[in-house]
């Protein structure tokens, strides 16, 4: 068993500031304690099981781990297409009262296997899959998915791939896809604690507001400005900046901030694997 150092825990106490700002704008707009207590919950419990990974799991094992799963990430991403969805929309998987924003708790992991085989230089193999991913989340449809994924993958290529040809091919591919998903982008209403949160901070003053931005920055603290920087940082990280900046755009949750688990999942799986190979 390996010892817990502070370096492993501060990742997932830089979450805090984001949930309680969050938090705090809820309570002040009304929202029942029954949905912003649901954000601190999988927060203490994720940030629990990620420590016990870190202490118990090997490196090699995980990897194995990893290995197995790109036909099950693909099925999780097609599987709301099988639920109802809302207004044409199809991107959740209900369980009872629970909805799950797939996509936001796998595309990180599907992120880490990708470095992976680009590491490996099975790069037909990971813009294949990126352009199955892509298809899926435009289809759903989800641009603000689209974007950040195909940022990332981008930059996980750009650093990695040492075949210009098809580096030129994969960026012609992404951006297409991106632009036809913001042509074809949903107009679903948005939901005030989920994807406005940040106007529901700004609305408690300019003093909070600015607290909110400084919490959402420390959030991407350990991707790009913790210990030396790699490919995979970069690449989780610039997945989770496009996240944040495409809620200016268009009606996407802004991950931790506002309500939902499933960014909360998502964002744990980012910085326990990162804490894993750091170690």
């Amino acid at each position: 068993m390996e010892k817990i150092k502070l370096k492993d825990i501060i990742p997932y106490f830089l979450m805090f500031p984001a949930i309680l700002v969050g938090i705090l704008a809820m309570i002040s707009n009304g929202v029942s304690s029954s949905v912003w207590m649901q954000n601190i919950i999988i927060w203490i419990v994720g940030s629990i099981l990620g420590c016990v990974f870190l202490t118990k799991t090997k490196h090699k094992q995980y990897d194995k781990l990893i290995d197995r799963r790109p036909i099950i990430i693909i099925a999780l991403l097609i599987a709301p297409f099988w639920f109802d969805g809302f207004d044409g929309i199809h991107r959740w998987i209900q369980f009872g009262p629970l909805s799950f924003y797939i996509a936001s708790i796998v595309l990180p992991l599907l992120l880490i296997y990708l470095w992976k085989l680009v590491g490996n230089k099975q790069y037909v193999y990971v813009i294949g899959l990126n352009f199955i991913v892509l298809v899926i989340l435009l289809l759903q449809p989800d641009a603000g998915q689209v974007t950040a994924f195909a940022c990332a993958t981008s930059i996980l290529l750009w650093h990695k791939m040492n075949n210009k040809l098809l580096e030129l091919f994969n960026l012609i591919m992404t951006t297409t896809i991106v632009i036809l998903s913001w042509i074809f982008i949903d107009d679903l209403a948005p939901v005030p604690y989920v994807e406005d949160i940040l106007f529901l901070v700004k609305d408690m003053g300019v003093t909070w507001f600015v607290i909110g931005l400084m919490s959402l920055i420390l959030l991407l603290f350990p991707f790009f400005f913790n210990g030396k920087k790699s490919t995979m940082s970069l690449t989780l990280g610039v997945y989770f900046l496009v996240m944040m900046i495409v809620t200016f755009f268009g009606h996407f949750p802004m991950p931790i901030m506002g309500y939902g688990i499933s960014p909360v999942i998502g964002y744990l799986v980012a910085i326990t694997y990162l804490n894993k190979i750091k170690r």
